[in-house]
């Protein structure tokens, strides 16, 4: 009976550590070790391009089978930190905040490594587009017939003084100043370059905008800064903050 007895414990030792060494091969844990890697880009946005005037914005997405991850702008050199979580269901998505974006095209690449000996990789990739023009961004449309949205300055008066852009050199506003008055009927006008972030509205002396400069945000943003000059040349250095409405003024 000894021997049956010492037979039957040792191999509930060998199944013990039979499944002991099947668990810890199978990788675990909340970042899905042991598998092959993968990583994928989903914002800003899934396509392959971006486009915006900001020199930052924050890029992310899903991961699996991976704790670290590499992101580096490949157009300047520079790299960047990416911070990486899983939940309770073992789903994995990254971050992390990409700066110091130049003109024109940022190819970033993001490169996920596996969890053993980092010898396996996965790799996705996004263009941040900086535009030569930034103020080319914020225009609503190509003309006042197309268009189906507009700009209202969430730091005015009342914050209801709106103004749309157009690509034909038009645009209309409200009238009023936006620094002291509710805004008021909306008019046309006509609007010409200042410089690449910067627009002059022209021949419209009640239009709640006379100027605005300093320029960056985008349409796919729906959102934009500026420093504005309302009626009688008012103005702040402070940058306004322009959000994107649907319809039209």
């Amino acid at each position: 009976m000894r021997l049956v007895s010492g037979f039957i414990t040792r191999v509930q030792h060998i199944v013990v550590l039979t499944l002991f060494l099947f668990v810890a091969a199978c990788g675990g844990g909340g970042d899905g070790g042991g598998t092959t890697p993968s990583i994928t880009i989903l914002n800003p946005t899934s396509s392959f391009i971006y486009e915006t005037t900001s020199t930052g914005v924050r890029i992310g997405g899903r991961i699996s089978g991976s704790g670290t991850v590499d992101v580096v702008n490949t157009t300047t050199g520079n790299s960047h930190t990416a911070y990486v979580t899983y939940n309770a269901d073992n789903i994995g998505s990254w971050f992390a905040d990409v700066t110091g974006l130049v003109p024109g095209d940022n190819l970033i690449t993001v490169t996920a490594y596996d969890n053993n000996d980092h010898s396996v990789t996965a790799v996705d990739s996004i263009t941040i587009r900086r535009p030569l023009q930034p103020l080319s961004l914020i225009i609503n449309a190509a003309d006042s017939a197309s268009a189906t949205n507009y700009w209202t300055d969430m730091h005015s008066f009342n914050a209801s003084h709106s103004i749309a852009i157009f690509a034909d050199g038009t645009g209309i506003s409200t009238t009023g100043n936006v620094l002291s008055e509710d805004a008021g009927a909306t008019v046309t006008f006509t609007w010409s370059i200042l410089g690449p972030d910067a627009i002059q509205i022209n021949n419209c002396p009640t239009c709640s905008f006379q100027q605005i400069t300093r320029i960056s945000g985008s349409l796919g943003e729906q959102q934009f800064l500026g420093q504005v000059e309302t009626v009688n040349g008012d103005g702040e250095i402070a940058l306004h903050a322009f959000f994107l409405n649907p319809g039209t003024l």
